[in-house]
Protein backbone atom coordinates (compact mmCIF):
# COMPACT_ATOMS: atom_id res chain seq x y z
CA UNK A 1 0.00 0.00 0.00
CA UNK A 2 1.27 3.45 -0.81
CA UNK A 3 0.48 7.11 -1.39
CA UNK A 4 1.31 8.92 -4.58
CA UNK A 5 1.35 12.47 -5.92
CA UNK A 6 1.39 13.36 -9.62
CA UNK A 7 2.31 16.32 -11.78
CA UNK A 8 2.80 16.97 -15.48
CA UNK A 9 6.13 18.78 -15.93
CA UNK A 10 8.04 20.23 -18.92
CA UNK A 11 11.22 18.62 -20.18
CA UNK A 12 13.42 21.35 -18.65
CA UNK A 13 12.14 20.59 -15.16
CA UNK A 14 12.49 16.84 -15.77
CA UNK A 15 16.16 17.34 -16.69
CA UNK A 16 16.79 19.42 -13.56
CA UNK A 17 15.24 16.76 -11.36
CA UNK A 18 17.24 13.98 -13.03
CA UNK A 19 20.43 16.00 -12.52
CA UNK A 20 19.59 16.38 -8.82
CA UNK A 21 18.85 12.66 -8.47
CA UNK A 22 22.18 11.77 -10.11
CA UNK A 23 24.02 13.83 -7.52
CA UNK A 24 22.34 12.00 -4.65
CA UNK A 25 24.32 9.66 -2.43
CA UNK A 26 22.11 6.63 -3.12
CA UNK A 27 21.50 7.28 -6.82
CA UNK A 28 21.00 4.23 -9.02
CA UNK A 29 20.56 4.58 -12.80
CA UNK A 30 17.00 3.84 -13.89
CA UNK A 31 16.22 1.62 -16.81
CA UNK A 32 13.63 2.97 -19.22
CA UNK A 33 10.95 0.40 -20.01
CA UNK A 34 8.12 0.36 -22.52
CA UNK A 35 4.86 -0.43 -20.75
CA UNK A 36 1.58 -1.52 -22.32
CA UNK A 37 -1.52 -1.82 -20.17
CA UNK A 38 -4.75 -3.33 -21.41
CA UNK A 39 -7.43 -1.96 -19.10
CA UNK A 40 -10.68 -3.83 -18.60
CA UNK A 41 -12.53 -0.54 -18.44
CA UNK A 42 -13.40 1.88 -21.25
CA UNK A 43 -13.56 4.80 -18.83
CA UNK A 44 -9.82 4.82 -18.06
CA UNK A 45 -8.06 8.05 -18.98
CA UNK A 46 -4.33 7.89 -18.29
CA UNK A 47 -3.88 11.43 -17.01
CA UNK A 48 -6.79 11.20 -14.57
CA UNK A 49 -7.14 7.50 -13.81
CA UNK A 50 -4.08 5.42 -14.63
CA UNK A 51 -1.89 7.99 -12.88
CA UNK A 52 -4.36 8.48 -10.02
CA UNK A 53 -4.87 12.23 -10.13
CA UNK A 54 -7.66 13.17 -7.72
CA UNK A 55 -9.26 9.76 -7.84
CA UNK A 56 -12.08 8.65 -5.62
CA UNK A 57 -12.39 5.10 -4.31
CA UNK A 58 -12.02 2.74 -7.25
CA UNK A 59 -10.79 -0.64 -8.41
CA UNK A 60 -9.58 -1.62 -11.86
CA UNK A 61 -7.93 -4.55 -13.59
CA UNK A 62 -5.40 -4.55 -16.39
CA UNK A 63 -3.00 -6.89 -18.14
CA UNK A 64 0.48 -5.42 -18.46
CA UNK A 65 3.32 -6.16 -20.85
CA UNK A 66 6.84 -4.78 -20.36
CA UNK A 67 9.32 -4.29 -23.23
CA UNK A 68 7.14 -6.38 -25.56
CA UNK A 69 7.85 -9.59 -23.62
CA UNK A 70 4.71 -11.59 -24.36
CA UNK A 71 5.89 -14.60 -22.37
CA UNK A 72 5.71 -12.77 -19.03
CA UNK A 73 2.46 -10.87 -18.89
CA UNK A 74 1.10 -9.50 -15.63
CA UNK A 75 -2.50 -9.38 -14.42
CA UNK A 76 -2.78 -6.42 -12.07
CA UNK A 77 -5.50 -5.13 -9.77
CA UNK A 78 -5.28 -1.57 -8.49
CA UNK A 79 -7.43 -0.49 -5.55
CA UNK A 80 -7.80 3.05 -4.23
CA UNK A 81 -9.39 3.55 -0.83
CA UNK A 82 -9.44 6.93 0.90
CA UNK A 83 -6.34 8.11 -0.95
CA UNK A 84 -4.35 4.93 -0.28
CA UNK A 85 -3.37 2.70 -3.20
CA UNK A 86 -2.66 -1.01 -3.22
CA UNK A 87 -1.76 -3.30 -6.10
CA UNK A 88 -1.78 -7.06 -6.38
CA UNK A 89 -0.51 -9.04 -9.34
CA UNK A 90 0.04 -12.46 -10.82
CA UNK A 91 1.78 -13.67 -13.96
CA UNK A 92 0.09 -14.92 -17.11
CA UNK A 93 1.44 -16.90 -20.03
CA UNK A 94 0.62 -15.78 -23.56
CA UNK A 95 -1.63 -18.84 -23.86
CA UNK A 96 -3.58 -17.84 -20.74
CA UNK A 97 -3.88 -14.30 -22.08
CA UNK A 98 -5.35 -15.59 -25.34
CA UNK A 99 -7.83 -17.74 -23.42
CA UNK A 100 -9.03 -14.67 -21.52
CA UNK A 101 -9.41 -12.64 -24.72
CA UNK A 102 -11.29 -15.56 -26.33
CA UNK A 103 -13.75 -15.64 -23.44
CA UNK A 104 -12.45 -18.89 -21.91
CA UNK A 105 -12.61 -18.17 -18.18
CA UNK A 106 -13.41 -21.46 -16.45
CA UNK A 107 -9.76 -22.36 -15.84
CA UNK A 108 -9.56 -19.44 -13.36
CA UNK A 109 -12.63 -20.44 -11.35
CA UNK A 110 -10.88 -22.99 -9.12
CA UNK A 111 -7.39 -21.47 -9.28
CA UNK A 112 -5.24 -21.40 -6.16
CA UNK A 113 -4.43 -17.80 -7.05
CA UNK A 114 -6.87 -15.45 -5.29
CA UNK A 115 -6.43 -12.73 -7.88
CA UNK A 116 -7.33 -15.09 -10.73
CA UNK A 117 -10.47 -16.18 -8.88
CA UNK A 118 -11.45 -12.55 -8.29
CA UNK A 119 -10.77 -11.72 -11.93
CA UNK A 120 -12.98 -14.64 -12.97
CA UNK A 121 -15.87 -13.16 -10.98
CA UNK A 122 -15.34 -9.74 -12.53
CA UNK A 123 -15.35 -11.24 -16.03
CA UNK A 124 -18.39 -13.45 -15.52
CA UNK A 125 -20.59 -11.46 -13.12
CA UNK A 126 -19.67 -7.86 -13.85
CA UNK A 127 -18.91 -8.59 -17.50
CA UNK A 128 -15.76 -6.45 -17.62
CA UNK A 129 -13.93 -6.56 -20.96
CA UNK A 130 -10.83 -4.94 -22.51
CA UNK A 131 -11.71 -1.28 -23.03
CA UNK A 132 -8.60 0.78 -23.72
CA UNK A 133 -4.92 0.09 -24.45
CA UNK A 134 -2.34 2.50 -23.01
CA UNK A 135 1.39 2.62 -23.86
CA UNK A 136 4.12 4.73 -22.26
CA UNK A 137 7.81 4.83 -21.42
CA UNK A 138 8.67 4.60 -17.72
CA UNK A 139 11.69 5.38 -15.55
CA UNK A 140 11.63 4.47 -11.84
CA UNK A 141 14.17 5.83 -9.36
CA UNK A 142 14.51 4.50 -5.83
CA UNK A 143 14.92 7.37 -3.38
CA UNK A 144 16.43 7.26 0.11
CA UNK A 145 15.15 3.81 0.92
CA UNK A 146 13.03 1.01 -0.52
CA UNK A 147 9.86 2.82 0.48
CA UNK A 148 10.16 5.89 -1.76
CA UNK A 149 10.25 6.11 -5.54
CA UNK A 150 10.22 8.80 -8.18
CA UNK A 151 8.63 7.71 -11.47
CA UNK A 152 8.63 9.48 -14.84
CA UNK A 153 6.30 8.53 -17.70
CA UNK A 154 6.51 9.91 -21.22
CA UNK A 155 5.23 9.31 -24.76
CA UNK A 156 1.80 8.35 -23.44
CA UNK A 157 -0.48 6.94 -26.13
CA UNK A 158 -3.80 5.11 -26.07
CA UNK A 159 -6.57 3.72 -28.22
CA UNK A 160 -10.03 2.23 -27.91
CA UNK A 161 -9.74 0.55 -31.30
CA UNK A 162 -8.02 -2.83 -31.31
CA UNK A 163 -8.45 -6.48 -32.24
CA UNK A 164 -7.23 -9.69 -30.65
CA UNK A 165 -4.31 -9.71 -33.09
CA UNK A 166 -3.19 -6.17 -32.28
CA UNK A 167 -3.54 -6.20 -28.47
CA UNK A 168 0.11 -7.23 -27.99
CA UNK A 169 1.47 -5.74 -31.19
CA UNK A 170 3.87 -2.75 -31.15
CA UNK A 171 2.26 -1.73 -34.46
CA UNK A 172 -1.08 -0.90 -32.81
CA UNK A 173 -2.18 2.56 -33.97
CA UNK A 174 -2.65 4.94 -31.02
CA UNK A 175 -3.18 8.63 -30.30
CA UNK A 176 -0.83 10.82 -28.25
CA UNK A 177 -2.24 11.82 -24.85
CA UNK A 178 0.57 13.99 -23.50
CA UNK A 179 2.01 17.22 -24.89
CA UNK A 180 5.41 16.87 -26.60
CA UNK A 181 8.43 17.44 -24.31
CA UNK A 182 6.41 16.79 -21.16
CA UNK A 183 6.53 14.08 -18.51
CA UNK A 184 4.20 12.75 -15.85
CA UNK A 185 6.15 12.79 -12.59
CA UNK A 186 4.88 10.56 -9.78
CA UNK A 187 6.20 10.38 -6.23
CA UNK A 188 5.33 7.12 -4.46
CA UNK A 189 5.77 6.41 -0.76
CA UNK A 190 4.85 3.20 1.01
CA UNK A 191 2.28 3.55 3.78
CA UNK A 192 2.75 1.81 7.12
CA UNK A 193 -0.27 1.36 9.36
CA UNK A 194 -1.60 -1.16 11.88
CA UNK A 195 -3.35 -4.17 10.34
CA UNK A 196 -6.70 -3.08 11.79
CA UNK A 197 -6.60 0.08 9.64
CA UNK A 198 -6.07 -1.97 6.49
CA UNK A 199 -9.15 -4.02 7.36
CA UNK A 200 -11.25 -0.93 8.01
CA UNK A 201 -10.51 0.54 4.58
CA UNK A 202 -11.05 -2.78 2.82
CA UNK A 203 -7.50 -3.68 1.68
CA UNK A 204 -5.65 -6.74 2.88
CA UNK A 205 -2.24 -6.19 4.47
CA UNK A 206 -0.33 -8.84 2.42
CA UNK A 207 -0.71 -6.63 -0.67
CA UNK A 208 1.49 -3.88 0.78
CA UNK A 209 4.48 -4.24 -1.54
CA UNK A 210 5.61 -1.33 -3.67
CA UNK A 211 7.10 -2.97 -6.76
CA UNK A 212 8.56 -0.35 -9.10
CA UNK A 213 8.44 -2.40 -12.29
CA UNK A 214 4.75 -3.09 -11.65
CA UNK A 215 3.56 0.37 -10.66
Amino acid sequence: MYYEENNVIPEEEYERIIDTLQKGKNYKPARTSVIRKIFFNREINYLTDAVSVNQENSENYCIMMTDWETGRLVLERKCIREGLISKSHTYLSEEQFEMIIDGEYEWMKQSRDTLLRDFYLQLTINQIRPGVVVDYYRQSFRMNNRKEYMVFDSSIRSTYLFTKDTLLSPLLDQSERLEPHHYVMTYKKAAEMPEVIYRLIGISQPAQKLIPELT
